[in-house]
């Protein structure tokens, strides 16, 4: 979904107006490849790529609009709790015309304008044109599941669904934004509400947007999660565990919803074989089920997704890659449109591809470790907390200038979990950062953590809430989702059902976890239906050796990209520095793989979309990995996305 408010309505015609919410909706088809839409009214487009997955017929197609043509719509997700809204409406005299869920969203907004979205289960990035009022509403779901950016521009107030619709737009600037790049060296992906570009943000999860004409874009929140230990006193454990069970299957059950073939991703961990189980206690067996691998050491779990499978009788599917992912980088600069170095999204990418070929959507277990403890991380964190004098404070006391307003407990809070997640250490910015950083270097990447601090949390619970706003939201749905919805595959979280997620965060944090044991009370909940080893395992998830790949399979394109004048000449790091991580990776006196693979992700973005304003996949001329697929095949199906926006362009 995409489109624009024009802030002058003399500025573009309604025919020029819809040609570029055309080509806003031809960029983004790889996320609807069922069918595009474009509409324009005098100062208004509105456009949208379909993936028909409930009420396929043309009656469900987008833009919709409601009886009395004042209420537009574009929306990307699913709502699972729509039949009820529909019955609530119908019960007022609604009139619908179809069976999707856009048509719930378009009869809600009119009974209960904004107030809707906090009434809504389900995932959704929406834009609703309210003619009677002249207003544009934006609004996004409470965890983050689907994105939405949008650029405030002199002309025209322009959003979509991913960065390259903006792009679009004419005279839309491509300047890379420091400061997020700053931020990106340190985490490894942008977070908060900018971007990597100046001048485009997005809106934040639980957040909705109001732009009035002629007034400046008004945002509001419409959800939080609860604290800890707000909810009724928790029974016994035995009881816990019966109703996180209980949640969990109806979260599972809200989610299989769908007019077109569904599965589930199953690494074999607690979270997948938990979504696959609940699946299989309403749909028996026969379930299809998908797996990915490297054939090789700590990197391939499929053994442990093969026992899940068996045990429910899945329709299984294990796909093993190799360095040939490699050869998609190209595609993943493209498709992501910021820097973005979670390595685990070249597996997503090509899991979401093999996925596709057999259903159209896939569910995931994606959200649990966030919201029941699960990343041994937060035992850190606690243990670096509770020692005395706390331990994790950052290591460079002068060279920060701390925000106005910011607290030394909330500073010192902050700085102890950013040390556990960066990638670039404050003495690596130190020694290490070129010409165009500088100027950010008194400014600390941590900080980007106080705003979600709480000093009524214990130390696991607050680390968990720090990833529920930044790394959840900006890392790991990010990745799934842009990887997903490339090959035309919508994902669904039933962890993020925000009522199950809301009575798990009002348990009391010793409740949730015990005896050092992340998601201990998920794990013994699970004890009759995941086999033990499965879930009494350290976690692995979808990693690629990419630190193994830069000393070996791709040690030459690494050195000429990183070492060579094109990347130097931008300042972010300097030669020595760079040149000095390379020797010691190699020589295996220190791992940078992390590190070197957050500067190989960030010159392909910079190659893909600052030096270039084409809006394609980069040229091979220009891309060092694109001949490392072992075969034929493997490439053309990488480069189809891309290469089917220059066909529709053509046409």
């Amino acid at each position: 979904m995409a489109g624009a408010l024009l802030k002058n309505s003399q500025s573009a015609n309604i025919e020029e107006l819809r040609r570029r919410a055309k080509a806003m909706a031809v960029i983004l088809h790889h996320r609807g490849p069922d069918g595009h839409g474009a509409w324009a009214d005098s100062n208004v487009a509105l456009a949208h790529t379909r993936l028909a997955i409930i009420d396929t017929s043309t009656a469900a197609a987008q833009p919709m609009h409601d009886a009395t043509d004042t209420v537009h719509i574009v929306f990307n997700g699913e709502i699972y709790n729509f039949l009820d809204l529909r019955a609530e409406l119908l019960a007022e005299g609604y009139q619908f015309q179809n069976r999707s869920d856009t048509e719930v969203l378009v009869n809600g907004y009119r009974r209960w304008g904004t107030e809707l979205f906090s009434k809504l289960v389900g995932m959704f990035a929406l834009a609703i044109w309210d003619s009677r009022q002249k207003r544009l509403v934006l609004a996004r779901d409470r965890f983050g599941e689907k994105p939405l950016y949008y650029a405030d521009r002199p002309d025209a107030f322009v959003f979509g669904s991913e960065i390259k619709a903006l792009l679009t737009w004419p005279n839309m600037p491509r300047r890379p934004n420091m400061a997020a790049l700053h931020d990106y060296l340190t985490f490894g992906f942008t977070l908060g509400p900018g971007t990597a570009f100046a001048g485009i943000d997005r809106l934040q999860p639980a957040h909705f947007m109001v732009c009035d004409a002629g007034k400046c874009p008004e945002i509001r929140r419409y959800w939080q999660l609860p604290m800890p230990g707000s909810g009724p006193a928790p029974g016994t454990t035995a009881s816990l565990q019966h109703e996180l069970i209980e949640r969990l299957r109806n979260a599972v059950s809200s989610c299989l919803v769908s007019d077109v073939p569904l599965g589930a991703f199953l690494s074999g961990g607690v979270d997948s074989s938990a979504v696959v189980a609940m699946m299989s206690s309403s749909h028996g067996a026969g379930i299809k089920t998908f797996s990915s691998g490297f054939g090789f050491g700590d990197y391939d779990e499929t053994r442990y997704a093969t026992r899940v499978a068996e045990r429910y009788n899945t329709d299984h599917n294990v796909f093993i890659f190799d360095s040939g992912l490699l050869s998609t980088l190209g595609d993943l600069a493209w498709h992501y449109g910021e820097p973005f170095s979670d390595s685990s999204a070249l597996v997503t990418y090509a899991l979401s591809r093999e996925t596709r070929r057999s259903v159209t959507v896939a569910l995931t277990g994606d959200g649990a470790d966030e919201t029941l403890l699960g990343y041994a991380r937060y035992f850190a964190y606690g243990d670096m907390r509770r020692s005395i004098p706390p331990r994790g404070a950052r290591r460079i006391e002068g060279l920060y200038v701390s925000p106005p307003g910011s607290n030394e407990a909330g500073r010192t809070a902050a700085d102890g979990y950013g040390y556990l997640l960066e990638r670039f250490r404050e003495g690596h910015k130190l020694a290490g950062s070129g010409l165009a950083m500088l100027p950010y270097l008194g400014n600390c990447s941590y900080e980007r953590l106080i705003p979600y601090y709480s000093g009524d949390m214990m130390p696991e619970e607050m680390a968990a809430r720090f990833d529920q706003a930044t790394y959840l939201p900006d890392d790991l749905l990010v990745k799934v989702d842009v990887a997903a919805m490339a090959h035309g595959l919508e994902t669904r979280a039933p962890f993020l059902n925000h009522q199950l997620a809301e009575w798990v965060a009002s348990l009391p944090p010793d409740r949730k976890i015990w005896g050092r044991e992340g998601k201990a009370l998920l794990k013994k909940a699970l004890e009759p239906y995941v086999p033990h080893e499965c879930m009494y395992r350290t976690k692995v998830g979808f990693r690629v050796p990419v630190a193994k790949f830069m000393r070996e399979e791709i040690r030459i394109q690494t050195d000429a990209m990183l070492l060579g004048e094109r990347f130097l000449d931008r300042g972010i790091m300097r030669k020595e520095f760079i040149r000095q991580m390379l020797v010691e990776h190699r020589a295996g006196q220190v791992e940078h793989g992390t590190r070197l693979w957050s500067l190989v992700c960030l010159e392909m973005w910079y190659r893909t979309w600052i030096d270039s304003d084409s809006n394609h996949r980069l040229a091979e001329v220009d891309d060092p990995f694109v001949g490392l697929s072992r075969t034929e095949q493997d490439r053309r199906i990488s480069n189809d996305g891309p290469r089917a926006v220059a066909e529709l362009e053509a046409k």
